[in-house]
Parts: C-alpha cells; structure tokens; sequence
C-alpha cells in the first residue's frame, strides 16, 4: 500500500512538471513624435455679428499629408446651457 502510494506522488510530480507554465512575457512598442504644428497664425478678430455670439479660436488639424490652419469664426452660443469653448 505504501508503494502504491509513493508510485501516485512521483507521477503526480512528473504530470505536475510536464503541463507548460503561463508565459508572462509581455511585448510594448511605442512611437512618439517630436514635432508639433507650426504656430498659430495672428490676424485681427472680425466684428461680433450680434448679441449672443460667442469667438471660437482657430486651430491646427491634421489633414492626409500636413497639418492645415482651421479659422476661428462666430458662433452662436447655445441658450441656457453652460459652454465651454474647445481647447
């Protein structure tokens, strides 16, 4: 009885042995690029078009081959909501 025993707990420790462990490597790549759009350009703010009008800023967006200049323009603001121009 005891060398059935003994017999079980070797081949437990073999069947324990041979299963492949989880690997925990892990893989990270990453990009990082240095180069941000040109300044903004200056121009002079047109004329409010009237009450209830609020300036959004222009902005730089990137396009398919480069980055192009977004105009700021005259907006109506939403009435009673609280608004948040985009930064």
């Amino acid at each position: 009885m005891r060398i059935a025993w003994l017999i079980g707990l070797v081949l437990t420790v073999i069947l324990v042995l041979l299963i492949p462990v989880q690997s925990r490597a892990q893989v990270a790549v990453g990009i990082s690029v240095q180069i941000g759009p040109p300044a903004l350009p200056v121009y002079e703010q047109p004329i409010c078009p009237g009450d209830g009008y609020i300036w959004t800023p222009g902005y730089w967006a990137y396009g398919d081959d480069d980055y192009y200049g977004v105009p700021g323009t005259w907006v109506l603001a939403p009435v009673g909501l609280l608004w948040t121009p985009g930064y």
